[in-house]
């Protein structure tokens, strides 16, 4: 004859599944947070292999990315203007990416995509010496293939343009469209309460993949 589940053990489970929903609630983005990954585009350039020539390649064509980019975008107010000009603009980026290889006396391919991408934690600190801390999570992004896209890749924030900004992140981040509480999140001085918020998303997507 089968004994009967215990009682006081059921309440235990039903309470810590209350609990970890409370938890989980608490911690979900919340006052704009969500904005942190929607009104950010990011730069990732895949170069053909980690040789030397493929690395310096790289850099090099992130820099005229940054500058075409920084051209194509100034008018845009917000990451939704600049990833409507970025997607209709694709084939073009392509086209100039491949010029600007052939002419440095490379034939590799290119292959300019938008889309989301999964990026680790970055740190960036402006000339004042302000520290900003984007939290990892899935970001709009647009992907410059050099090639194999087999090296060492490089990654930076496209719109706002924090790549190699010369001015202040804040400012940057103002211009395209973050609230004063937005940008106090990424602040590192000022956003310690969500750093464990952060994290605990950050896990729950290991859990998930």
């Amino acid at each position: 004859m089968k004994k009967s589940k215990n009682p006081v053990n059921l309440t235990a489970v039903f309470c810590a599944c209350v609990l970890l929903t409370f938890c989980f609630c608490a911690f979900m983005p919340v006052n704009g947070e969500q904005k942190i990954y929607q009104s950010l585009i990011r730069l990732h350039v895949l170069p053909n292999s980690n040789s030397d020539k493929d690395q310096n390649l790289k850099l090099e064509v992130r820099d005229y990315i940054l500058g075409d980019i920084a051209v194509l975008t100034q008018e845009c107010e917000n990451s939704a203007e600049a990833s409507d000009k970025i997607q209709e603009n694709l084939t073009v980026i392509e086209t100039k990416a491949k010029d600007f290889i052939t002419q440095k006396g490379y034939d590799y391919t290119v292959k300019a995509a938008l889309s989301k991408e999964l990026y680790p934690e970055k740190t960036y600190e402006d000339i004042n010496g302000d520290v900003f801390s984007f939290p990892s999570g899935k970001y709009n992004s647009l992907r410059i293939i050099i090639g194999e896209g087999s090296g060492d890749n490089w990654w930076c924030v496209l719109f706002p343009p924090l790549c190699l900004s010369g001015s202040k992140i804040e400012d940057e981040l103002a211009v395209a469209g973050y609230s004063i509480e937005q940008i106090n999140i990424l602040k590192k001085d000022k956003g310690g309460k969500y750093v464990i918020r952060f994290k605990i998303l950050e896990i729950l997507s290991s859990l998930f993949k």
